[in-house]
């Protein structure tokens, strides 16, 4: 993490067996190396030949709690470090609070190139369940980035189980906005699954289809919508949009809540 190191700052070797993993930690492994994702088991092994071959580079971050220390950043490298057999690593030992704790843990991981679309989904829901963050807008200002595209990242957990399942192993498909045009298309079912959603991600994976093409697509897919007419009423302080919804099932109109619930979260932002 390019940040200089502070006078609070102490620059220590501890013993593996010290380190406790942070609640806060957006990818999907542990220090354990449960769970591990094929991409990421592939990127742990390259890591662990380059520490094996010249060392550990970066040190990673920990703050002290009880009982040891909890890693903010450089859960990848312990693991690496660990499979070698070492039972010690170099670390910087920062004193932070949860607050400070989570906000350096998500640039860490920010800061990775590698790092999936539903891993940082993960990140910033952990972030939010904790509370210290109030909503998205709040979120997304602490770390720097705008609140549609936090939106957006949190909105690919809800989509079709199976596409979630295929970008965490693979992680085909990178332009959030053509995964917001595909989830939108439909919504999931009590099993969170949508074959409309899951037939639109595999056509867009296996055709390479961008954002541009897919919305093409989609408006000239057969079986208009239901939705006849609305009307947009201005006055000095307010905006009314009536919509006609007579023909919308239950349903539907659950659906239109949400579309438009996100569509003025995504105007506010531009705002």
């Amino acid at each position: 993490m390019p940040r200089e190191t502070q006078p609070k700052d102490i620059v220590k070797i501890l013993k593996i067996n010290e380190l406790k993993e942070s609640p806060f930690q957006g990818r999907l492994f542990s220090i354990a190396e449960k769970e591990v994702a094929e991409r990421d088991q592939k990127r742990l092994e390259e890591l662990t030949g380059s520490i094996r071959q010249s060392g550990l580079m970066q040190p990673v971050i920990v703050r002290p709690v009880a009982g040891g220390y909890e890693i903010i950043d450089g859960h990848r490298r312990v693991a690496a470090t660990r499979k070698l057999g070492h039972g010690q690593i170099k670390a910087i030992i920062r004193e932070c609070d949860d607050r400070e704790a989570q906000i350096l843990s998500v640039i860490g991981n920010l800061q990775r190139q590698d790092l999936s679309s539903i891993e940082l989904a993960l990140a910033f829901s952990k972030l939010l369940e904790t509370g210290v963050f109030k909503d998205k807008r709040e979120l997304s200002k602490s770390i720097g980035k705008d609140e549609t595209y936090v939106g957006d990242l949190l909105n690919t957990l809800n989509m079709d189980r199976r596409i979630v399942d295929d970008l965490l192993k693979h992680n085909s498909v990178k332009d959030l906005r053509v995964l917001r045009a595909i989830r939108r298309a439909d919504m999931v079912n009590e099993d969170g699954k949508s074959d409309k959603q899951w037939q639109l991600y595999q056509k867009v994976v296996r055709k390479k289809i961008g954002r541009d093409e897919l919305l093409k697509m989609l408006r000239q897919s057969p079986g208009r919508s239901p939705l006849k007419s609305w009307t947009i009423k201005t006055t000095a302080r307010n905006v009314t949009f009536r919509v006609d919804t007579r023909k919308l099932s239950a349903e539907q109109k659950e659906t239109l809540i949400r579309l438009l619930e996100e569509s003025l979260l995504d105007i506010s932002a531009k705002l």
